[in-house]
């Protein structure tokens, strides 16, 4: 899954390149089109849980500035036996070249809307998330 986003004015900071914490949003955008693309969210709905970061860990490469054509893409590195781990990665291309401006780490759990704890990664989950990965 990817998604493109043009750096506009307010994804600027007074220093001219776009603010670390508006990565997590670029990041967050993309995962939730990688759960509408996938239908997982009305799954999601459907089995009442969500899925929620509990960790994020960011690496920033070359600072982003305005009118850059950013790509977002996302995919699951790992899945564990009640947690997650998606790859992000924001890239842009300069002079025929893509470089790579940031990467991520997002590990995630499902929790249950009625309990709010954190549920098993049933095998069809684990299915769900291994076909939806491909797309």
């Amino acid at each position: 899954m990817a998604s493109q986003i043009k750096v506009i004015g307010y994804h600027i900071d007074v220093f001219g390149h776009v603010n670390n914490a508006r990565y997590l949003e670029f990041y967050e955008m993309d995962r939730w089109a990688w759960l509408d693309k996938n239908q997982l969210k009305e799954w999601m709905m459907l089995n009442k849980m969500a899925m929620v970061a509990v960790n994020i860990n960011v690496n920033y490469r070359i600072g982003a500035v305005l009118g850059d054509q950013l790509t977002i893409s996302s995919s699951i590195q790992k899945i564990g036996e009640k947690s997650a781990v998606c790859y992000q990665q924001i890239t842009r291309e300069r002079n025929q070249t893509k470089e790579l401006v940031s990467d991520a780490t997002i590990t995630f759990v499902f929790i249950d809307l009625i309990t709010n704890k954190a549920l098993p990664i049933t095998d069809k989950l684990r299915q769900i998330l291994d076909v939806n990965d491909e797309n």
